[in-house]
């Protein structure tokens, strides 16, 4: 498998794919909360799968990958092919907007989002790479359009971003009374700023819980907190 990246229970090939494995996927996937009852989960611009498998790993869910970007769908069908979860895991390639729509009978009770987050930036020469980190193709108002429409009347929805943009997004989910009820703060290491944060939001208003995560230790070494929390996927020593 070229360009493989090795988790405890499955391997990632990313070669074809938008976007590559990457810190934040593996903090959404490990973070999110997956109840006991959660029997359906959407990935939006899920990429090579790395999220889905994630979510298979922890949960029982049917989960469904949907990506604009057809070489990432192929490379994440033949991922899906060699784990032991590929019964309950679907790749699908189509825009979320014409995925989710009104007349979309299956809800989900579940909705995680690496979604493009750059506005109105400088474009990569690279159509992959701006596909997958630029609005162009996914504004931040049509994919919670498409949640509003696909996410169960319990449902979940998480999604990670750069501290900047955090607040437009919690501004637009109110007004299709999605609250934000959870916040992960991320700080790279102990002296700076967090530059991501996860939001999960619910249809139920609730008061808001707010933490902090810290990537790594003045020493440039995985902080504690960080190993504990995606203890179950990176192979022991992994950087």
């Amino acid at each position: 498998m070229a360009e493989a990246f090795a988790f405890k229970q499955f391997q990632i090939a990313h070669s074809k794919s938008a976007f590559k494995v990457g810190t934040d996927a593996v903090l959404l996937g490990s973070w999110v909360p997956v109840s006991d009852t959660c029997k359906h989960i959407l990935d939006i611009g899920c990429g090579c799968g790395v999220i889905a498998f994630m979510l298979a790993q922890r949960s029982t869910a049917h989960i469904t990958g949907v990506d604009i970007d057809a070489p990432s769908i192929e490379e994440a069908v033949e991922n899906a092919s060699n784990t032991q979860w590929k019964d309950r895991i679907c790749f699908v390639n189509q825009s979320i907007q014409t995925f989710c729509t009104p007349k979309h009978k299956n809800k989900f009770d579940l909705i995680v989002s690496n979604p493009p987050f750059f506005v109105n930036s400088l474009k990569s020469p690279m159509y992959k790479r701006t596909i997958s980190r630029h609005t162009d193709t996914l504004p931040f108002e049509e994919l919670i359009l498409s949640v509003d429409y696909c996410l169960s009347s319990s449902g979940l929805f998480a999604v990670i971003l750069p501290a900047t943009t955090c607040k437009n997004m919690q501004k637009l989910c109110k007004n299709k009374h999605l609250h934000c009820t959870n916040i992960l703060q991320i700080h790279p290491t102990e002296t700076k700023p967090a530059t991501r944060l996860i939001l999960l939001f619910s249809r139920e208003e609730k008061e808001l819980q707010t933490e902090t995560l810290t990537i790594r230790n003045a020493s440039m070494e995985y902080t504690n907190p960080y190993r504990l929390l995606t203890n179950d996927f990176y192979l022991r020593g992994m950087e």
